[in-house]
């Protein structure tokens, strides 16, 4: 059986942002463009922007994490997995910088 490990490493926002899937409780968004409703589990591109989507998140945070990712990469095993807490956590950080520009 293969696990699941979390494992950091330096990205570039900007090109995550622009090929992020966000995965909801029912269906998922475009981060690049906001696009609500994608069909997270068979859609390659946006029907919005069509940005080709090649990272995945999911906004659930409830105790079952670990079940969560593993149901979401077996079924988008061609996408990486982020964490979505800490892409809302630096994304947020970065937006309060740019405001008191």
């Amino acid at each position: 059986m293969s696990y699941l490990i979390r494992v950091w490493q330096a990205c570039d926002l900007e090109g995550i942002t622009k090929h992020l899937l966000i995965v909801g409780d029912v269906s998922a968004d475009c981060a690049a463009c906001r696009e609500l409703g994608v069909d997270w589990q068979n859609s390659r591109e946006c029907p919005g922007c069509r940005t080709v989507f090649r990272f995945i998140a999911t906004r659930r945070t409830d105790g079952a994490r670990g079940t969560n990712v593993r149901r979401i990469k077996d079924k988008r095993p061609d996408l990486t997995f982020i964490d979505y807490d800490d892409y809302k956590d630096i994304t947020g950080k970065q937006q309060a910088r740019d405001f008191f520009k």
